[in-house]
Protein backbone atom coordinates (compact mmCIF):
# COMPACT_ATOMS: atom_id res chain seq x y z
CA UNK A 1 0.00 0.00 0.00
CA UNK A 2 1.32 3.45 -0.93
CA UNK A 3 2.06 5.59 2.11
CA UNK A 4 -0.29 8.52 2.39
CA UNK A 5 1.11 12.01 2.06
CA UNK A 6 0.87 14.39 5.01
CA UNK A 7 -1.83 16.32 3.16
CA UNK A 8 -3.87 13.15 2.78
CA UNK A 9 -3.46 12.37 6.47
CA UNK A 10 -4.78 15.84 7.34
CA UNK A 11 -7.73 15.29 5.03
CA UNK A 12 -8.46 11.96 6.73
CA UNK A 13 -8.47 13.73 10.09
CA UNK A 14 -10.85 16.45 8.86
CA UNK A 15 -13.15 13.88 7.26
CA UNK A 16 -13.55 12.02 10.55
CA UNK A 17 -14.04 15.08 12.74
CA UNK A 18 -17.83 15.33 12.90
CA UNK A 19 -19.31 17.37 15.72
CA UNK A 20 -20.47 14.34 17.69
CA UNK A 21 -16.93 12.97 17.77
CA UNK A 22 -15.41 16.12 19.29
CA UNK A 23 -14.39 16.22 22.96
CA UNK A 24 -16.47 18.60 25.07
CA UNK A 25 -13.54 20.90 25.85
CA UNK A 26 -12.70 21.20 22.14
CA UNK A 27 -16.27 22.25 21.36
CA UNK A 28 -16.30 24.74 24.21
CA UNK A 29 -12.94 26.31 23.34
CA UNK A 30 -13.88 26.60 19.66
CA UNK A 31 -16.95 28.63 20.60
CA UNK A 32 -15.03 30.82 23.04
CA UNK A 33 -12.37 31.57 20.43
CA UNK A 34 -15.05 32.52 17.91
CA UNK A 35 -16.80 34.87 20.33
CA UNK A 36 -13.54 36.52 21.36
CA UNK A 37 -12.44 36.93 17.75
CA UNK A 38 -15.67 38.58 16.63
CA UNK A 39 -15.45 40.98 19.57
CA UNK A 40 -11.88 41.89 18.65
CA UNK A 41 -12.97 42.48 15.04
CA UNK A 42 -15.77 44.81 16.12
CA UNK A 43 -13.33 46.75 18.28
CA UNK A 44 -10.94 46.87 15.31
CA UNK A 45 -13.45 48.94 13.36
CA UNK A 46 -12.25 51.90 15.45
CA UNK A 47 -8.81 51.83 13.89
CA UNK A 48 -7.78 53.25 10.53
CA UNK A 49 -6.44 49.79 9.66
CA UNK A 50 -9.90 48.31 10.15
CA UNK A 51 -11.67 51.10 8.27
CA UNK A 52 -9.32 50.82 5.30
CA UNK A 53 -9.70 47.03 5.15
CA UNK A 54 -13.49 47.39 5.08
CA UNK A 55 -13.31 50.04 2.35
CA UNK A 56 -11.03 47.88 0.21
CA UNK A 57 -13.20 44.81 0.70
CA UNK A 58 -16.31 46.70 -0.38
CA UNK A 59 -14.61 47.56 -3.66
CA UNK A 60 -13.63 44.00 -4.57
CA UNK A 61 -16.99 43.14 -6.14
CA UNK A 62 -18.63 39.77 -6.49
CA UNK A 63 -21.83 38.20 -5.13
CA UNK A 64 -23.12 39.22 -1.70
CA UNK A 65 -22.45 35.95 0.17
CA UNK A 66 -20.93 36.82 3.56
CA UNK A 67 -20.83 39.75 5.96
CA UNK A 68 -18.12 42.10 7.04
CA UNK A 69 -18.29 42.23 10.84
CA UNK A 70 -20.09 45.23 12.24
CA UNK A 71 -21.28 46.64 8.93
CA UNK A 72 -24.35 44.54 8.14
CA UNK A 73 -23.08 44.42 4.56
CA UNK A 74 -22.63 41.23 2.57
CA UNK A 75 -19.79 40.98 0.09
CA UNK A 76 -18.10 38.10 -1.71
CA UNK A 77 -16.57 35.31 0.37
CA UNK A 78 -13.16 36.50 -0.79
CA UNK A 79 -13.79 40.08 0.34
CA UNK A 80 -15.41 39.01 3.60
CA UNK A 81 -12.46 36.78 4.49
CA UNK A 82 -10.03 39.60 3.75
CA UNK A 83 -11.80 42.29 5.77
CA UNK A 84 -12.60 40.09 8.74
CA UNK A 85 -9.06 38.76 8.94
CA UNK A 86 -7.70 42.28 9.11
CA UNK A 87 -10.35 43.32 11.64
CA UNK A 88 -9.73 40.44 14.05
CA UNK A 89 -6.03 41.20 14.26
CA UNK A 90 -6.32 45.01 14.17
CA UNK A 91 -6.15 45.66 17.94
CA UNK A 92 -3.72 42.83 18.73
CA UNK A 93 -6.34 41.70 21.26
CA UNK A 94 -7.08 38.32 19.67
CA UNK A 95 -6.84 34.85 21.17
CA UNK A 96 -3.47 33.10 20.91
CA UNK A 97 -2.40 29.49 20.77
CA UNK A 98 1.06 28.68 22.07
CA UNK A 99 2.63 27.40 19.88
CA UNK A 100 2.71 28.88 17.29
CA UNK A 101 1.03 32.13 18.41
CA UNK A 102 -1.74 33.87 16.53
CA UNK A 103 -3.99 31.34 14.78
CA UNK A 104 -7.63 32.47 14.99
CA UNK A 105 -7.29 35.58 12.76
CA UNK A 106 -5.82 33.36 10.06
CA UNK A 107 -8.40 30.56 10.04
CA UNK A 108 -11.73 31.94 11.28
CA UNK A 109 -12.46 34.46 8.45
CA UNK A 110 -12.45 31.98 5.56
CA UNK A 111 -14.48 29.46 7.57
CA UNK A 112 -17.13 32.01 8.57
CA UNK A 113 -17.38 33.27 5.01
CA UNK A 114 -18.10 29.75 3.75
CA UNK A 115 -20.44 29.08 6.68
CA UNK A 116 -22.57 32.05 5.64
CA UNK A 117 -22.43 31.28 1.95
CA UNK A 118 -23.58 27.70 2.47
CA UNK A 119 -25.83 28.42 5.47
CA UNK A 120 -24.44 25.52 7.45
CA UNK A 121 -25.52 24.37 10.90
CA UNK A 122 -23.78 25.40 14.08
CA UNK A 123 -22.48 21.87 14.57
CA UNK A 124 -20.77 21.87 11.19
CA UNK A 125 -19.25 25.26 11.91
CA UNK A 126 -17.88 24.11 15.27
CA UNK A 127 -16.31 21.03 13.67
CA UNK A 128 -14.62 23.15 10.99
CA UNK A 129 -13.28 25.60 13.59
CA UNK A 130 -11.98 22.77 15.75
CA UNK A 131 -10.16 21.12 12.84
CA UNK A 132 -8.66 24.38 11.60
CA UNK A 133 -7.26 25.35 14.98
CA UNK A 134 -5.98 21.86 15.82
CA UNK A 135 -4.12 21.45 12.53
CA UNK A 136 -2.67 24.96 12.76
CA UNK A 137 -1.32 24.59 16.29
CA UNK A 138 0.39 21.33 15.32
CA UNK A 139 2.48 23.21 12.76
CA UNK A 140 3.91 25.31 15.60
CA UNK A 141 6.35 22.73 16.99
CA UNK A 142 6.87 21.28 13.51
CA UNK A 143 8.45 24.45 12.14
CA UNK A 144 10.78 27.10 13.55
CA UNK A 145 9.09 29.72 15.65
CA UNK A 146 10.50 32.18 18.19
CA UNK A 147 9.68 30.17 21.31
CA UNK A 148 12.09 27.35 20.50
CA UNK A 149 14.47 27.05 23.45
CA UNK A 150 17.98 25.66 23.32
CA UNK A 151 19.69 25.16 26.70
CA UNK A 152 22.09 27.96 27.51
CA UNK A 153 20.95 30.19 24.66
CA UNK A 154 18.92 33.37 24.78
CA UNK A 155 15.62 33.58 22.97
CA UNK A 156 15.82 35.29 19.62
CA UNK A 157 13.75 35.34 16.49
CA UNK A 158 14.77 32.72 13.92
CA UNK A 159 15.88 34.14 10.63
CA UNK A 160 12.57 33.21 8.97
CA UNK A 161 9.23 32.93 10.78
CA UNK A 162 5.52 33.66 10.38
CA UNK A 163 2.05 32.13 10.23
CA UNK A 164 1.95 30.88 6.65
CA UNK A 165 1.23 27.33 7.79
CA UNK A 166 -2.22 28.46 8.96
CA UNK A 167 -3.39 28.14 5.36
CA UNK A 168 -3.67 24.39 5.81
CA UNK A 169 -6.00 24.55 8.81
CA UNK A 170 -8.08 27.36 7.34
CA UNK A 171 -8.41 25.66 3.98
CA UNK A 172 -9.45 22.40 5.63
CA UNK A 173 -12.17 24.19 7.60
CA UNK A 174 -13.46 26.15 4.62
CA UNK A 175 -13.44 23.07 2.39
CA UNK A 176 -15.34 21.05 4.99
CA UNK A 177 -18.16 23.59 4.93
CA UNK A 178 -18.20 23.59 1.14
CA UNK A 179 -18.73 19.84 1.18
CA UNK A 180 -15.55 19.02 -0.70
CA UNK A 181 -14.86 15.30 -0.93
CA UNK A 182 -11.45 14.00 0.25
CA UNK A 183 -9.92 14.13 -3.22
CA UNK A 184 -10.86 17.77 -3.83
CA UNK A 185 -9.99 18.75 -0.27
CA UNK A 186 -6.49 17.32 -0.74
CA UNK A 187 -6.08 19.33 -3.95
CA UNK A 188 -7.22 22.44 -2.06
CA UNK A 189 -4.53 21.92 0.57
CA UNK A 190 -1.93 21.34 -2.11
CA UNK A 191 -2.76 24.67 -3.72
CA UNK A 192 -2.99 26.46 -0.38
CA UNK A 193 0.57 25.45 0.39
CA UNK A 194 1.76 26.84 -2.93
CA UNK A 195 -0.01 30.20 -2.70
CA UNK A 196 0.52 30.84 1.04
CA UNK A 197 2.04 34.24 1.87
CA UNK A 198 5.77 34.30 2.52
CA UNK A 199 7.08 34.11 6.09
CA UNK A 200 7.72 37.81 6.63
CA UNK A 201 7.31 38.23 10.39
CA UNK A 202 11.01 38.47 11.24
CA UNK A 203 11.39 41.54 9.06
CA UNK A 204 8.14 43.04 10.32
CA UNK A 205 9.33 42.79 13.93
CA UNK A 206 12.33 44.94 13.06
CA UNK A 207 10.44 47.66 11.22
CA UNK A 208 9.97 51.15 12.66
CA UNK A 209 7.64 52.91 12.26
CA UNK A 210 5.47 49.81 12.61
CA UNK A 211 3.54 48.75 9.54
CA UNK A 212 -0.11 47.75 9.22
CA UNK A 213 0.37 44.25 7.79
CA UNK A 214 1.73 42.99 11.10
CA UNK A 215 3.06 39.46 11.58
CA UNK A 216 1.76 38.37 8.18
CA UNK A 217 -1.39 39.89 6.73
CA UNK A 218 -4.30 37.84 8.08
CA UNK A 219 -6.68 39.02 5.37
CA UNK A 220 -4.29 37.94 2.62
CA UNK A 221 -3.79 34.51 4.18
CA UNK A 222 -7.57 34.15 4.51
CA UNK A 223 -8.02 34.98 0.83
CA UNK A 224 -5.49 32.30 -0.09
CA UNK A 225 -7.58 29.73 1.76
CA UNK A 226 -10.78 30.81 0.01
CA UNK A 227 -9.14 30.74 -3.41
CA UNK A 228 -7.53 27.34 -2.85
CA UNK A 229 -10.86 25.80 -1.83
CA UNK A 230 -12.80 27.41 -4.69
CA UNK A 231 -10.23 26.40 -7.29
CA UNK A 232 -10.22 22.82 -6.07
CA UNK A 233 -14.00 22.77 -6.20
CA UNK A 234 -13.79 23.98 -9.79
CA UNK A 235 -11.33 21.28 -10.82
CA UNK A 236 -7.84 22.67 -10.22
CA UNK A 237 -5.32 20.02 -9.20
CA UNK A 238 -3.02 20.82 -6.30
CA UNK A 239 0.22 19.28 -5.10
CA UNK A 240 -0.88 16.70 -2.52
CA UNK A 241 2.81 16.16 -1.73
CA UNK A 242 3.40 19.80 -0.91
CA UNK A 243 4.32 18.98 2.71
CA UNK A 244 6.62 16.10 1.83
CA UNK A 245 10.09 15.70 0.41
CA UNK A 246 13.28 17.72 0.47
CA UNK A 247 11.82 20.72 -1.35
CA UNK A 248 8.41 20.89 0.30
CA UNK A 249 6.59 23.67 2.14
CA UNK A 250 8.93 23.99 5.12
CA UNK A 251 11.95 24.26 2.83
CA UNK A 252 10.61 26.89 0.48
CA UNK A 253 9.10 28.88 3.38
CA UNK A 254 12.59 29.10 4.85
CA UNK A 255 12.02 27.23 8.10
CA UNK A 256 15.20 26.07 9.80
CA UNK A 257 13.22 23.20 11.33
CA UNK A 258 10.82 20.59 10.00
CA UNK A 259 9.38 17.94 12.29
CA UNK A 260 6.24 16.57 10.61
CA UNK A 261 5.83 13.97 13.35
CA UNK A 262 4.62 16.81 15.58
CA UNK A 263 1.69 17.27 13.21
CA UNK A 264 0.57 13.66 13.03
CA UNK A 265 1.34 12.37 16.54
CA UNK A 266 -1.99 11.50 18.16
CA UNK A 267 -3.90 13.35 15.44
CA UNK A 268 -7.55 12.44 15.83
CA UNK A 269 -7.17 10.89 19.27
CA UNK A 270 -5.41 13.68 21.18
CA UNK A 271 -6.60 17.27 20.86
CA UNK A 272 -3.94 19.81 21.78
CA UNK A 273 -5.86 23.05 21.32
CA UNK A 274 -7.72 23.51 24.65
CA UNK A 275 -4.57 23.27 26.75
CA UNK A 276 -2.69 25.94 24.76
CA UNK A 277 -5.44 28.50 24.12
CA UNK A 278 -4.71 31.90 25.69
CA UNK A 279 -7.04 34.91 25.83
CA UNK A 280 -5.81 38.47 26.11
CA UNK A 281 -7.12 40.76 28.86
CA UNK A 282 -5.10 43.63 27.40
CA UNK A 283 -5.11 44.99 23.80
CA UNK A 284 -1.37 44.63 23.52
CA UNK A 285 1.31 42.14 22.56
CA UNK A 286 1.07 39.29 25.03
CA UNK A 287 4.73 39.61 26.10
CA UNK A 288 3.72 42.50 28.37
CA UNK A 289 0.81 40.76 30.05
CA UNK A 290 2.57 39.21 33.05
CA UNK A 291 4.18 42.55 33.82
CA UNK A 292 0.84 44.33 33.43
CA UNK A 293 -0.69 41.91 35.92
CA UNK A 294 2.14 42.72 38.33
CA UNK A 295 1.71 46.46 37.85
CA UNK A 296 -2.04 46.32 38.42
CA UNK A 297 -1.54 44.22 41.55
CA UNK A 298 0.98 46.67 43.01
CA UNK A 299 -1.28 49.64 42.27
CA UNK A 300 -4.24 47.90 43.92
CA UNK A 301 -2.27 46.82 46.99
CA UNK A 302 -0.57 50.12 47.66
CA UNK A 303 -2.87 52.69 46.07
CA UNK A 304 -0.09 53.92 43.83
CA UNK A 305 -0.85 56.78 41.44
CA UNK A 306 1.09 57.37 38.21
CA UNK A 307 2.36 60.77 39.33
CA UNK A 308 4.04 59.12 42.33
CA UNK A 309 6.06 56.75 40.17
CA UNK A 310 9.60 57.90 39.53
CA UNK A 311 10.66 54.91 37.45
CA UNK A 312 9.05 51.64 36.39
CA UNK A 313 11.35 48.77 35.44
CA UNK A 314 9.69 46.03 33.45
CA UNK A 315 11.38 42.63 33.17
CA UNK A 316 9.90 40.51 30.41
CA UNK A 317 10.50 38.27 27.42
CA UNK A 318 14.12 38.82 26.29
CA UNK A 319 13.29 38.80 22.59
CA UNK A 320 11.03 41.82 23.09
CA UNK A 321 13.27 43.61 25.53
CA UNK A 322 16.02 43.59 22.93
CA UNK A 323 14.03 44.82 19.91
CA UNK A 324 13.28 48.47 19.20
CA UNK A 325 9.60 47.95 18.37
CA UNK A 326 8.96 46.77 21.93
CA UNK A 327 11.11 49.49 23.56
CA UNK A 328 10.28 52.57 21.52
CA UNK A 329 8.62 55.63 23.02
CA UNK A 330 7.94 57.05 19.56
CA UNK A 331 4.30 56.05 19.26
CA UNK A 332 3.06 57.27 15.88
CA UNK A 333 0.07 55.02 15.31
CA UNK A 334 -1.86 52.20 16.99
CA UNK A 335 0.63 49.74 15.50
CA UNK A 336 3.41 50.98 17.78
CA UNK A 337 0.98 51.42 20.68
CA UNK A 338 0.00 47.76 20.66
CA UNK A 339 3.59 46.53 20.73
CA UNK A 340 5.78 48.88 22.75
CA UNK A 341 6.08 48.08 26.47
CA UNK A 342 6.26 51.70 27.73
CA UNK A 343 2.88 52.51 26.18
CA UNK A 344 1.19 49.48 27.73
CA UNK A 345 2.61 50.36 31.15
CA UNK A 346 1.36 53.94 30.76
CA UNK A 347 -2.12 52.73 29.83
CA UNK A 348 -2.32 50.44 32.86
CA UNK A 349 -0.82 53.03 35.20
CA UNK A 350 -3.50 55.53 34.16
CA UNK A 351 -6.33 52.95 34.33
CA UNK A 352 -7.38 53.50 30.72
CA UNK A 353 -10.18 50.99 29.92
CA UNK A 354 -8.81 47.85 28.29
CA UNK A 355 -10.02 47.91 24.73
CA UNK A 356 -9.97 50.16 21.67
CA UNK A 357 -9.42 53.07 24.09
CA UNK A 358 -5.74 52.12 24.37
CA UNK A 359 -5.31 52.86 20.66
CA UNK A 360 -7.72 55.72 20.01
CA UNK A 361 -5.99 58.72 18.48
CA UNK A 362 -7.22 60.93 21.32
CA UNK A 363 -5.45 58.59 23.73
CA UNK A 364 -2.30 58.52 21.63
CA UNK A 365 -2.21 62.33 21.62
CA UNK A 366 -2.56 62.72 25.41
CA UNK A 367 0.68 64.37 26.64
CA UNK A 368 0.32 62.86 30.13
CA UNK A 369 0.21 59.33 28.75
CA UNK A 370 3.04 59.98 26.32
CA UNK A 371 5.21 61.63 28.95
CA UNK A 372 4.86 58.70 31.34
CA UNK A 373 6.62 56.42 28.84
CA UNK A 374 9.89 58.17 29.66
CA UNK A 375 9.69 56.66 33.16
CA UNK A 376 9.60 53.09 31.84
CA UNK A 377 12.63 50.87 31.31
CA UNK A 378 12.20 47.61 29.41
CA UNK A 379 14.62 44.88 30.46
CA UNK A 380 15.09 41.17 29.77
CA UNK A 381 14.02 38.94 32.62
CA UNK A 382 17.13 36.89 33.53
CA UNK A 383 15.09 33.82 34.44
CA UNK A 384 12.81 33.77 31.42
CA UNK A 385 14.46 30.96 29.44
CA UNK A 386 14.85 28.70 32.49
CA UNK A 387 11.24 29.20 33.55
CA UNK A 388 9.98 28.55 30.03
CA UNK A 389 12.08 25.41 29.69
CA UNK A 390 10.63 24.16 32.98
CA UNK A 391 7.01 24.90 32.05
CA UNK A 392 5.90 25.87 28.52
CA UNK A 393 3.06 27.93 29.99
CA UNK A 394 5.46 30.12 31.95
CA UNK A 395 5.87 33.73 30.86
CA UNK A 396 7.65 35.05 33.92
CA UNK A 397 7.62 38.80 34.38
CA UNK A 398 8.52 41.31 37.07
CA UNK A 399 7.84 44.97 37.78
CA UNK A 400 9.80 47.31 40.05
CA UNK A 401 8.25 50.70 40.85
CA UNK A 402 10.27 53.44 42.48
CA UNK A 403 7.80 55.58 44.47
CA UNK A 404 7.45 57.07 47.99
CA UNK A 405 11.19 56.62 48.60
CA UNK A 406 10.93 52.86 48.26
CA UNK A 407 10.80 50.21 45.57
CA UNK A 408 7.67 48.13 45.15
CA UNK A 409 8.29 44.76 43.51
CA UNK A 410 6.10 41.97 42.19
CA UNK A 411 6.95 38.94 40.07
CA UNK A 412 4.62 36.38 38.50
CA UNK A 413 5.19 33.27 36.46
CA UNK A 414 1.84 32.99 34.67
CA UNK A 415 -0.29 35.71 33.09
CA UNK A 416 -4.02 36.24 33.16
CA UNK A 417 -5.69 34.54 30.22
CA UNK A 418 -3.45 31.49 30.33
CA UNK A 419 -4.99 28.06 31.02
CA UNK A 420 -1.97 27.28 33.24
CA UNK A 421 -3.90 27.69 36.51
CA UNK A 422 -7.55 28.04 37.56
CA UNK A 423 -6.77 31.61 38.66
CA UNK A 424 -5.29 32.72 35.35
CA UNK A 425 -7.77 30.99 33.06
CA UNK A 426 -10.37 33.43 31.70
CA UNK A 427 -13.92 32.35 32.49
CA UNK A 428 -16.81 32.45 30.04
CA UNK A 429 -18.16 35.46 31.91
CA UNK A 430 -14.86 37.30 31.50
CA UNK A 431 -14.73 36.53 27.78
CA UNK A 432 -18.31 37.71 27.34
CA UNK A 433 -17.51 40.94 29.23
CA UNK A 434 -14.48 41.52 26.99
CA UNK A 435 -16.58 40.83 23.90
CA UNK A 436 -19.24 43.34 24.98
CA UNK A 437 -16.68 46.03 25.75
CA UNK A 438 -15.12 45.64 22.30
CA UNK A 439 -18.48 45.43 20.53
CA UNK A 440 -20.13 48.27 22.45
CA UNK A 441 -19.17 50.93 19.94
CA UNK A 442 -20.80 49.02 17.09
CA UNK A 443 -23.63 46.78 18.28
CA UNK A 444 -26.76 47.42 20.30
CA UNK A 445 -27.16 45.77 23.70
CA UNK A 446 -29.70 43.39 22.18
CA UNK A 447 -27.34 42.38 19.38
CA UNK A 448 -24.48 41.77 21.82
CA UNK A 449 -26.64 39.60 24.06
CA UNK A 450 -28.02 37.58 21.16
CA UNK A 451 -24.62 37.10 19.61
CA UNK A 452 -22.85 36.09 22.81
CA UNK A 453 -25.61 33.70 23.81
CA UNK A 454 -25.92 32.29 20.29
CA UNK A 455 -22.21 31.58 19.92
CA UNK A 456 -21.94 29.88 23.30
CA UNK A 457 -24.88 27.69 22.22
CA UNK A 458 -23.72 27.43 18.62
CA UNK A 459 -24.46 23.72 18.28
CA UNK A 460 -28.17 24.50 18.60
CA UNK A 461 -28.26 26.58 15.40
CA UNK A 462 -29.77 24.80 12.39
CA UNK A 463 -28.75 27.61 10.03
CA UNK A 464 -25.89 29.98 10.80
CA UNK A 465 -27.71 32.82 9.04
CA UNK A 466 -29.95 33.35 12.07
CA UNK A 467 -26.87 34.16 14.13
CA UNK A 468 -24.82 35.90 11.45
CA UNK A 469 -27.38 38.68 11.14
CA UNK A 470 -26.26 39.95 14.55
CA UNK A 471 -22.58 40.33 13.66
Amino acid sequence: MTKKTLVEQLVDFASSAAFDSLPEDVVHESKRALLDSIGCALGGLSLDKGKIAVQVARGLGGPADARIFGTGQKVSVNASAFANGELITALDFDVCHIPPGHVSPYVIPSILAMAERHRVSGKRLVAALAVAHEVSVRFGPAMAYYRDIKPGEQISFPSIMGYSSSVFGGTLGAGMLMGLDPKHLAHALGMAGRIAPAQSMTQWARSLPATDEKYLMAGWASQAQVMAALLAQGGYRGDVGVLDGEFGFARYMGSSKWNPESITAGLGSQWLTPAITIYKPYPHCRITHTALDCLNSLMDKHGLAPEEMKEVRVYCDPHAANLDLWKTTEVISPMEAQMTVPWAISMAAHNVPRGPEWQDYATLANPRYRGFMQKVRTLPHPGFEAALAENPHSRIGKVEIDARDTTFVEERRFRKGSPATPETRMSDAEIVAKFKHNAGRVLTAEAMDRLADGILRLEEADDIEALAQWW
